[in-house]
């Protein structure tokens, strides 16, 4: 089936077949004229990523589904969020309310504390506590790994040192021109590019010899180019410089990751990946290392 007919059956437009693609939820056959040719099981997961995608449901959380044998415990996931966000809403409703009447600002602190802030995910708390440039590189890099709730002990000691490390390198030690370049940069990016980009990480960690196989010619043209003196002459080499000195001489790896795999199980587990992934990529790369 031609894409126009299949927009027509699955009641959806060009763009969003199109993107869904892209995502690596379907996989149409190319003909040899170039055309798409959707087939009966094509139609069938369209319908199912619209019905899904009408519930609120995220591409992440999509790709869990359609990948997952046992579709009703995923879905039973998606559904306790769903239930702790409108538990949330509905907390922060009767305290608008409460605002309204008499508008206690005490009253509100004392009520958020004692019933609001409890529904908060980590990735909540933390781009409450920094917002801005800096609460946005924290949401990039590290967003997909935050929507669990502090439910330990040893998770709220993780999540204060990872808050006090935070909140004195911000006064202290974060390099003005570093900061400059993460607010306006970051701040451009909307809600979907962060999710965009935290899922192709996601996906090259999960795959990394496929996705190095897809996109071998483009990974070895990134590596000539950073090799170059076009790019080392770039304000994104110096950017990068600064960041990387940044990590290294303040406690980065020691303070904040070692905290966050404490604070998150899921960030724990990508970690291990990401050096099983590293080796690998440097067996196929040797020269990296000299970059």
């Amino acid at each position: 089936m031609l894409i126009k007919d299949v927009c027509r059956e699955c009641n959806l437009t060009k763009k969003a077949v199109e993107y869904y693609e892209r995502q690596g939820l379907i996989s149409p056959r190319i003909e040899n004229n170039g055309y798409r040719n959707y087939t009966d099981e094509d139609i069938s997961r369209l319908k199912e990523i619209g019905v899904l995608r009408k519930l609120g449901i995220s591409i992440a959380e999509i790709k869990d589904i359609l990948a997952s044998s046992n579709k009703s415990a995923v879905l039973a996931r998606i559904k306790y969020k769903m239930d702790l966000e409108i538990e949330k809403a509905r907390a922060k409703k009767k305290c608008l309310e409460r605002l309204m009447k008499d508008y206690d600002i005490e009253q509100a602190i004392a009520y958020i504390e004692a019933d609001i802030e409890k529904h908060f995910t980590i990735k909540e708390k933390l781009l409450q506590a920094f917002p801005g440039g800096y609460g946005m590189y924290l949401g990039v890099h590290f967003g997909q790994f935050l929507n669990g709730k502090i439910d330990t002990e040893e998770k709220e000691r993780a999540y204060d040192k990872i808050v006090a490390y935070l909140d004195k390198i911000q006064e202290t030690e974060f390099p003005e021109e570093l900061k400059e370049f993460l607010d306006e940069g970051l701040g451009q990016l909307e809600e979907a590019d962060m999710q965009k980009i935290n899922l192709s990480i996601i996906d090259s960690v999960n795959n990394i010899d496929g996705y190095i196989e897809k996109n071998k010619e483009v990974i070895e043209k990134y590596l000539e180019y950073i090799n170059s003196d076009e790019y080392k002459n770039s304000p994104a080499y110096k950017m990068k410089q600064l960041l990387l000195k940044f990590k290294q001489e303040n406690g980065y790896y020691d303070i904040f990751i070692e905290n966050l795999k404490i604070l998150s199980d899921s960030y724990r587990e990508y970690f291990e990946k990401l050096q099983a992934v590293n080796k690998v990529f440097l067996d196929k790369y040797p020269h990296v290392d000299d970059i």
